[in-house]
């Protein structure tokens, strides 16, 4: 064998099933509010409400979710940071079957996450980097970190200064199953979702880069110690 011929024969060192190294630098936060200006009837159109609609009828319901939608919006900033390979423009499944992707969220103050889940999405780890986020009993401060396996449903809300977090994605779920998953048990619990929005939404202000959330905790601290000292 030649040696060029021998040298294509030897695997390439450090390439992953995944993909080769790469670096994504710098990225800049987002400017758009999930759901703010999207036409949120569409938005729903699509989401799995099997339980909710034999209890209330799909009518019913998908407009509930759309006044719910209308109320998140500029609650949450989803900047999306890695990503390997394509995406399905329906469903946003990843169709690299051993990819990954990364993305940054932010949510405001209180924002009240509502419970769903994601079948076509894989499985997925949050990472929080700032503030606070709130589920159920448990407060998860910048540190701690939650698994989901694929189609788990979850839900939180965020905490008195909002949160910044990371969520890792890994593989493309399970094909033919749907994006978005909705476990909320009734027409009452998704009203208290929007009563919550409203009550709060004037506190949501998106910082301008990622990590402002820190910022803004350690200016909070800042003043009340100085203010301790007088």
């Amino acid at each position: 064998m030649s040696v060029a011929g021998d040298a294509a024969a030897k695997p390439k060192r450090f390439v992953s099933e995944r993909g080769p190294f790469e670096i994504f630098a710098n990225p800049e936060m987002s400017t758009g509010y999930t759901w703010e200006g999207v036409d949120v009837d569409k938005a729903v159109e699509n989401w799995e409400i099997g339980r909710l609609a034999e209890k209330y009828g799909e009518t019913a319901v998908r407009e509930k979710l759309a006044e719910m939608l209308e109320a998140l919006a500029g609650g949450m900033v989803i900047t999306g940071l890695f990503c390997q390979g394509e995406r399905d423009p329906e469903t946003m499944r990843q169709l690299n079957p051993t990819g990954m992707s990364v993305a940054h969220i932010w949510i405001g103050p209180h924002f009240p996450l509502f419970s769903h889940s994601h079948p076509a999405h894989g499985d997925c780890l949050y990472f929080v980097t700032a503030g606070e986020l709130v589920m159920g009993r448990r407060h998860l401060r910048a540190g701690s970190v939650f698994f989901l396996p694929n189609g788990h449903p979850y839900k939180y809300s965020g905490g008195p200064e909002g949160a910044e977090y990371l969520e890792i994605r890994a593989g493309p779920g399970i094909e033919g199953e749907p994006g978005m998953v909705i476990h909320e048990h009734s027409i009452d619990s998704i009203q208290r979702i929007i009563d919550q929005a409203n009550a709060h939404r004037h506190e949501w202000h998106a910082p301008k880069e990622i990590g402002g959330t820190a910022l803004r905790e350690a200016e909070k601290l800042l003043r009340l110690g100085t203010r301790g000292g007088r």
